[in-house]
């Protein structure tokens, strides 16, 4: 049976294809016209190469470069395959990559809508697991950490974490003045895709688990604004007799809504459900 043929305008319709490109694919020998009238020069296309477009804009849609396309057609039917399994892994990465920044803008975005919340006031929530890249330290607190000792942190993990905030691990208990508060841990959030061969031996991959949580937040401009914020947060938990079941994770966030820059910490405690 003899195959229908399409002018070009027809397979840029069907296709959803530029005639331009038909045209530039042509010029360049990727994809071919079955046949060309001699005297009007328009090309014509049968029903059978329409298959083949589709498998070179699939290709194209992933950023495969148009001479690696073509040079991939000419080659036997064993190496074509081996080919596009390569591509089937090229996309199952990006599809990992673009899931990872979708986690990364959710969670900037959970950090502004927590942002809303007044500041020095006690929220009881849910929050879901998180995991970290920390840090052990010594003898650093709020008094005494500087810049450098993030930067360390990142030196660490030794890839690109996405920097949405910073954070500190500090022992639930009772403090007589900010001096006497010393972090445990420096941490920063960590995307799920990345593996734990990534980090030095100074870092180590861990979980804020999932559960109910008693969280202040201060924009402190001042220690004593500060400490009189996470105080609330240690009385508060001990007047209503909570059991806590973590230490106190302080987030370091910066208002990203303001033109000027506002920095703000989150203290939270995991809490035991009520029964």
């Amino acid at each position: 049976m003899e195959e229908k043929l399409y002018s070009i305008g027809e397979v840029s319709k069907v296709a959803n294809i530029t005639i331009k490109a038909l045209r530039h694919y042509d010029k360049i020998g990727l994809f071919k016209p079955a046949y060309v009238d001699p005297k009007t020069k328009y090309r014509y296309y049968r029903d059978s190469q329409l298959y083949r477009l589709d498998i070179i804009k699939s290709l194209i849609s992933i950023g495969t470069p148009l001479s690696q396309i073509k040079e991939i057609q000419e080659t036997d039917n064993l190496d074509f395959v081996a080919f596009l399994k390569k591509q089937e892994d090229l996309i199952t990465e990006k599809i990992a990559s673009l899931l990872e920044t979708q986690q990364s803008i959710r969670e900037i975005r959970e950090e502004l809508q927590r942002q809303e919340y007044p500041f020095g006031e006690i929220i009881v929530m849910e929050k879901e697991e998180q995991p970290i890249i920390q840090t052990k330290v010594k003898n650093i607190g709020p008094a005494t950490i500087l810049n450098p000792s993030y930067s360390n942190l990142k030196k660490a993990t030794k890839e690109e974490f996405r920097n949405n905030g910073y954070g500190s691990i500090i022992p639930f208990g009772h403090y007589e003045k900010v001096e006497n508060i010393s972090y445990s841990y420096l941490y920063t959030p960590a995307p799920l895709r990345k593996q734990i061969s990534s980090l030095s031996s100074e870092a180590e991959r861990a979980i804020i688990p999932k559960g109910k949580y008693v969280s202040i937040k201060v924009k402190s401009n001042t220690f004593k604004e500060y400490f009189q914020t996470l105080q609330k947060l240690i009385t508060y938990v001990e007047e209503q007799k909570l059991t806590v079941k973590s230490d106190i994770y302080e987030t370091f966030s910066i208002g990203l809504y303001h033109k000027n820059e506002e920095y703000i910490s989150e203290f939270s405690v995991r809490v035991a459900e009520a029964d």
